[in-house]
């Protein structure tokens, strides 16, 4: 069953991520993975409208973790309407990276694809 996936990421510092991780998953996963994330920083209203109406059809919302994510406002309000629809919410770091995720979002998983199916088979299952 396809997953429609939201990545949440830095918008001014971690577009590398998220290219990175659209790459691998076309190779790593079974999942079929569609872009659901926005493609603008987080500047006003209707950017908050373009987000709540690509979240809405999402199964989960993956916080893709940089330097910086934790202070990052765009992902900071974009996590708040994945929660306030019910959206389950990952948070994968880069391996070796030391940084920080959001705290209130719970415990970051490492990149690694075997770990990363693993929570998205489970999300496909709708045992998460």
């Amino acid at each position: 069953m396809p997953i429609n996936i939201f990545v949440s990421f830095e918008f001014d510092r971690d577009n590398d991520l998220r290219n990175n991780f659209y790459r691998q998953a076309e190779e790593e996963t079974e999942h079929r993975i569609r872009d659901c994330s926005l493609h603008e920083s987080y500047p006003d209203e209707y950017w908050k409208n373009k987000a709540r109406n690509a979240i809405r059809p999402c199964d989960v919302v993956v916080v893709l973790i940089g330097e910086d994510t934790h202070n990052a406002q765009g992902v900071m309000v974009e996590t708040d309407m994945a929660r306030s629809f019910g959206k389950p919410i990952i948070q994968v770091r880069p391996q070796g990276r030391p940084y920080q995720g959001l705290t209130r979002l719970g415990d970051p998983i490492t990149w690694r694809w075997s770990r990363i199916n693993a929570v998205l088979d489970e999300i496909a299952s709708g045992s998460r």
